[in-house]
């Protein structure tokens, strides 16, 4: 049997089977169906792969979790059913470079460890946060290729020496590690000879165990901008920002925009609660941004920038520098690697009564949340249609437009749209998830697709067809032949799954 042979590898107390206790990893922030069998806790790499051998010669699909805190896209639900293989116990930062501002983590390494490990050491470096969760997985993220607030990104650039079990239980070292002990791993991802690490980013290719990532440095000078967009001024708006974001750069800045009901969402709050600015319609839009220079001078050059290519299009563009708010890096904290709660206090905007003070937990406390992750051109028109797009259809399900948008490229911009709600109420989880069926068909139809699918949505990528799509399903068959590892995730299927 293949539990007591786990039992045995990493001992009673590391594989959880109680029916109580496992109901809570099949608890998503919408109704799921999928079981789960067990929950596996290696400590090391080695009983990773130790376990997979396992699950591998009993033909035992498992199902890789950092984390878990992956709301509103699944939390630590599996795609399919399976024996989930938690990896919060391998929570080592490894090693870290100060010259040269790299960190070596574990995937049960959160932001807040980061953070905190940064912090003591006085560094002149920082790691960009998410707006999720502290107590997320920094590796978990980047396997996922979440989105960061700060200005790394693109997360694939700044990734490098993954350490990964395969699902035969075999390890491999990408990157110039493939060549054994040398200091150019942690420093470069692109030796000689094919680039692996991509493969085993949303994919269920192997199960990334040790990973470097680049840090940012602190900036010399610091400029946060924010603006309120005119009523019907989106558009006008993000026509402004793209030159900009050209103008400035890789590196020196990083700009979200949100409306008023994602604004009052993270207060906590309903539609017409007072926003930060002040009264304003829960339809206007805003912008903030981070400008990061190096010297004085250039940033000085980056707010004229910033002022002569927001100003005609914004209701109110404030710039402030440290000059005139002393603590602005204090303020600043999400833009400069300080990871904060504040956001998940969103998922409990439809719940009755207060969000708890203590724990944030939105599985649970039956919070009700849906993620949507659509990629758009960086074109005005673009947004704004697809804004009209989602404002219509999650209107007509009885849902506010709780939308967010984030930019880091002067090429697309990455959407956030959520179906927040209550699930003690009856019949909710079901209309949510037809508005986001409806949702979803509508992007689609248009040309536009999601960089992020959740648990509920991986079917958009499996239905998919053509030569890319059979390469992938082909090595997907030939590293797992028995479709053990994370069956159903993303768009690779071997035959047996």
């Amino acid at each position: 049997m293949a539990m007591e042979r786990w039992e045995e590898a990493l001992g009673r107390n590391s594989v959880l089977k109680d029916p109580a206790q496992l109901r809570a990893w099949e608890t998503a922030t919408y109704d799921t169906s999928e079981r789960v069998f067990a929950v596996i806790t290696p400590a090391s790499s080695g009983q990773v792969a130790g376990c997979v051998s396992i699950a591998n010669e009993h033909r035992i699909p498992i199902y890789p979790v950092s984390r878990g805190r992956n709301w509103g896209l699944g939390s630590r639900v599996p795609v399919r059913d399976a024996v989930v293989l938690d990896l919060s116990r391998l929570d080592r930062v490894i090693a870290s470079d100060e010259r040269f501002g790299c960190i070596t983590l574990e995937p049960g390494v959160t932001f807040q460890q980061v953070h905190r490990y940064l912090s003591e050491r006085n560094s002149k470096w920082f790691l960009p946060v998410i707006g999720g969760p502290a107590d997320a997985s920094v590796i978990g993220n980047c396997v996922e290729r979440g989105d960061r607030i700060g200005p790394q990104h693109d997360q694939l650039s700044g990734l490098c020496s993954l350490e990964v079990v395969l699902p035969n239980g075999s390890v491999v070292q990408t990157g110039f590690g493939r060549f054994g002990e040398t200091p150019l791993a942690p420093l470069s991802s692109m030796p000689a000879g094919p680039w692996l690490d991509g493969l085993f980013t949303q994919s269920n290719f192997g199960i990334v165990t040790r990973a470097t990532l680049w840090l940012v440095r602190h900036p010399e000078c610091l400029q946060l901008v924010s603006a309120r967009i005119p009523d019907g001024g989106l558009a006008a708006f993000v026509d402004s920002l793209q030159p900009l974001v050209e103008s400035l750069g890789n590196g020196f800045s990083t700009f979200t925009l949100w409306n008023g009901y994602k604004l009052n969402a993270r207060l906590g709050s309903s539609s017409g609660a007072r926003t930060l600015e002040g009264d304003h319609s829960s339809e206007t839009w805003f912008c903030q941004g981070c400008l990061y220079s190096p010297s004085a001078l250039m940033a000085a050059a980056h707010l004229e920038l910033a002022v002569q290519a927001l100003e005609a299009s914004s209701l109110e563009l404030k710039v402030f520098d440290e000059v005139s708010v002393p603590d602005l890096r204090r303020q600043a904290g999400l833009f400069l690697g300080v990871p904060s709660n504040e956001n998940v206090r969103s998922l409990y905007s439809r719940k009755r009564g207060p969000v708890p003070d203590g724990d944030l937990d939105p599985d649970r406390d039956r919070c009700g949340a849906i993620w949507l992750c659509p990629e758009v051109p960086f074109d005005g028109a673009s947004v704004a249609n697809m804004i009209a797009s989602c404002d219509s259809i999650l209107r007509a399900f009885g849902y506010d437009p709780v939308i967010g948008m984030s930019v880091g490229t002067p090429r697309t911009i990455r959407v956030f749209i959520s179906i927040v709600y209550d699930r003690e109420i009856s019949g909710e989880d079901d209309r949510a998830m037809r508005c986001h069926n409806q949702l979803q068909a509508t992007f689609s139809a248009a040309g536009i697709f999601p960089f992020r699918l959740g648990i509920h949505s991986m079917h958009v990528a499996n239905q998919a067809t053509g030569p890319c799509w059979d390469l992938i399903r082909q090595i997907k068959d030939s590293i797992d032949p028995g479709g053990i590892l994370a069956p159903g995730r993303y768009c690779s299927m071997a035959r047996s799954e």
